[in-house]
C-alpha cells in the first residue's frame, strides 16, 4: 500500500471515529508512519532471511567442493 494510500485509509478512519482538526492530523500522520516503520521492518527482515539462505548456500556448495576435492 502506498503511502498516499495509508493517509486515505487513516484520514476516512480518523473521521469515522470522530477525529478533526489538529487531533485528526496528528493521529493521521502517527498511523502513516508506523505503518511505514513496520513495513520497513518487515523489508529488512525479509532481505536480512534472503542473505541467510544466500550464506547457507553458499557454504553448502563450499563443502560440496571440498568433499569432492577430498575424494579425487
Amino acid at each position: 500500500m502506498s503511502e498516499l494510500d495509508l493517509y486515505a485509509k487513516y484520514l476516512d478512519l480518523g473521521v469515522r471515529l470522530g477525529r478533526s482538526g489538529e487531533d485528526l492530523a496528528t493521529w493521521v500522520e502517527d498511523k502513516v508512519r508506523q505503518d511505514m516503520e513496520r513495513n520497513d521492518r518487515l523489508i529488512e527482515r525479509k532481505r536480512q532471511r534472503e542473505e541467510r539462505v544466500m550464506q547457507n548456500q553458499r557454504e553448502e556448495r563450499e563443502m560440496e567442493l571440498k568433499r569432492l576435492e577430498l575424494e579425487a
